[in-house]
């Protein structure tokens, strides 16, 4: 382009005023025309960058609410997960005793640790972000999925089992005989009347006198007497080798002879015989022997 090349510019006004010629050069029009596209294209990047800036304030506003949104979402699924932990805990537990009660084979503990499966959890990086508590959540959360699949199989073969058994659970020990708490235990003790070490053999339950004693299993009575240590006393037959006996009772409500079922009221809490205060003396035998009653309290004293 020829630069030094000029050009008429007529200005004419509004009025009858006169009509004002003016020349300018190639090179000055190209410079005003250069100008304004650099005026424009400031003033369009500054907007642009206004518009940006607010945009990504207004996105990290909503992430930051997001984000608080699930760090509470997150501590609920963990306190959820805590709690279920527990909940699995106890509900192992009373498996074993139910296994253990009615004589059913226990799970070997290596097989129950691959029944929950999956890999090991792993806690947070060094960095302990969200997406690594999430991912530790997951992860306990499919594991306490697979271990409840793994325990409804377990409790679905005992039910099956215990319906094979129906008669012979009747008749085995399985409710606390009476409310109260335990004021001693089975095992070895010292005689509280004579000093002397021996064996305990039931466990003693320390309520009000007259509370309701029940019986915790089919049975027959088959006898009821007054002993000078046990004071009065009842012993139940329940057949396949089970015994129980209820002593320092204030009542009697059966006579020998007499058939019971489970959570029948057979007397009441009392205090005769050698006895220190208001309780009941529990005892199971199995073939002759005595057991730990703690084993067979699986219900409430009024289980039917």
């Amino acid at each position: 382009m020829n630069f030094k090349k000029r050009f008429s510019v007529l200005l004419v006004p509004h009025n009858k005023g006169e009509v004002v010629e003016k020349k300018i050069s190639a090179g000055f029009l190209v410079l005003l025309l250069a100008g304004f596209i650099l005026v424009f294209s400031c003033g369009a990047a500054f907007s642009l960058g206004g518009f940006s800036r607010a945009y990504d304030k207004f996105r990290l506003h909503q992430l930051e609410k997001e984000n608080r949104f699930l760090q509470a979402k997150l501590g609920e699924l963990r306190a959820t997960t805590d709690n279920l932990k527990v909940q699995m805990t106890d509900l192992i537990e009373k498996e074993k005793k139910v296994r253990m009660v009615f004589g059913l084979p226990q799970v070997d503990e290596q097989i129950r640790r691959l029944g929950v499966g999956g890999p090991p959890s792993e806690g947070p990086t060094e960095f302990g972000n969200d997406l690594d508590q999430l991912r530790v959540a997951e992860i306990e959360v499919d594991g306490l999925l697979r271990q409840a699949r793994f325990e409804k199989d377990n409790f679905d073969q005992i039910y099956t089992a215990l319906s094979e058994k129906k008669e012979v659970l009747n008749h085995s020990p399985s409710i606390r005989p009476t409310e109260g708490y335990l004021s001693c235990g089975f095992g070895m003790r010292l005689d509280p009347f004579t000093g002397r070490r021996q064996l305990h053999r039931g466990v003693d339950l320390a309520t009000d006198i007259g509370t309701p004693v029940h019986v915790t299993a089919d049975g027959v009575v088959r006898e009821v007497s007054r002993d000078v240590g046990l004071g009065k006393l009842i012993k139940v037959d329940h057949q396949y080798g089970y015994t129980t006996i209820y002593a320092h009772l204030s009542r009697i409500s059966v006579k020998p002879g007499q058939h019971v079922k489970r959570g029948e009221v057979i007397g009441a809490v009392g205090n005769t015989g050698y006895s220190t205060g208001p309780h009941l003396h529990y005892e199971v035998h199995l073939e002759g022997r005595p057991q730990n009653p703690m084993r067979y309290f699986l219900g409430a004293a009024t289980s039917d």
